[in-house]
């Protein structure tokens, strides 16, 4: 199991800072005609993020090969989750209300029965 994680971990790390890198690129773009499409998609770092993004998938589809479907995308979509909201508020000063607390909290515990709900009857 402790290789599943790590891979899980991994799937995530790679595609959260995939994302991130390309929402950087993206900033200030309109992208409204095919040079600029073309501009985004020559960049070295747009070529970057995607590679890391393709190692995510990488990642995920090795972890699938350790484990049950359904403990592996719950606990993987959860790990990716939080991630994503720790780069939103770190890195793109995104603003949490109290209701994205809840809502946070209520998909965190909606992961974490599943996954416990898939390990007793694995």
């Amino acid at each position: 199991m402790t290789h599943t994680i790590l891979y899980i971990v991994l799937y995530a790390v790679f595609n959260v800072t995939g994302a991130a890198m390309i929402k950087v690129l993206l900033k200030g773009r309109t992208l409204s005609s095919l040079g600029d499409w073309i501009g985004l998609v020559g960049n070295a770092s747009f070529v970057t993020a995607f590679g890391l993004i393709a190692l995510s998938a990488l990642a995920l589809f090795k972890a699938l090969s350790t484990q049950n479907f359904s403990l592996i995308i719950p606990l993987a979509t959860g790990i990716n989750f939080i991630l994503t909201i720790g780069a939103g508020y770190f890195i793109f000063h995104d603003r949490l209300s109290a209701f994205s607390f809840l809502g946070f909290a209520l998909i965190i515990t909606g992961i974490v029965v599943l996954s416990l709900n898939n390990q007793t009857h694995a």
